[in-house]
């Protein structure tokens, strides 16, 4: 995709400078959407999966498994979320290769969030709850490596052949 730069110089019409201005706006938006998209969908979709597993978990008799066992639970937490983000992309027809990209951003961030646990600098409570924050973080840093594919409209996403 090619934007061309605003040109602020008297000799351009105002339907030129809107047109370059449309350029570099249009592009950050569609990104923009993608992004809050799919921060909606792993946070809604995937807080229903950690909150159904949890569910099951205590009636199977672990009421507190977030606090019994945090980094498990982080590490579970953060491949439903993985789950729900690869399902939503495959239904969106991206293919495989960025949906596995942004799933790794939920298993990163967890990973992430681990360590820190295991230094003391995250406490066994906010863990699990702070997967999702910290994966919708890492997501842009993933969608930035793929600018293109976020910046172009939901049509483009069709898989080829």
């Amino acid at each position: 995709m090619r934007v061309h730069p605003v040109s602020w110089q008297p000799g351009a019409s105002r339907s030129q400078r809107a047109a370059s201005a449309a350029g570099v706006v249009r592009p950050a938006g569609r990104f923009g959407f993608h992004f809050l998209e799919m921060c909606a969908v792993m946070c809604i979709g995937g807080g229903l999966g950690v909150g159904l597993f949890f569910g099951a978990a205590s009636l199977l008799g672990s009421p507190d498994l977030a606090t019994d066992a945090p980094v498990w639970s982080a590490l579970v937490a953060s491949l439903i979320l993985a789950a729900v983000m690869v399902a939503w992309m495959r239904f969106r027809r991206m293919d495989w290769r960025p949906a596995w990209e942004m799933a790794a951003s939920s298993v990163a961030a967890a990973a992430v969030l681990i360590v820190g646990y295991g230094v003391d600098i995250v406490s066994a409570a906010a863990l699990v709850p702070s997967v999702c924050l910290l994966a919708c973080v890492a997501m842009i840093v993933v969608m930035l490596f793929r600018i293109p594919l976020y910046t172009s409209s939901h049509a483009g996403h069709h898989q080829a052949g």
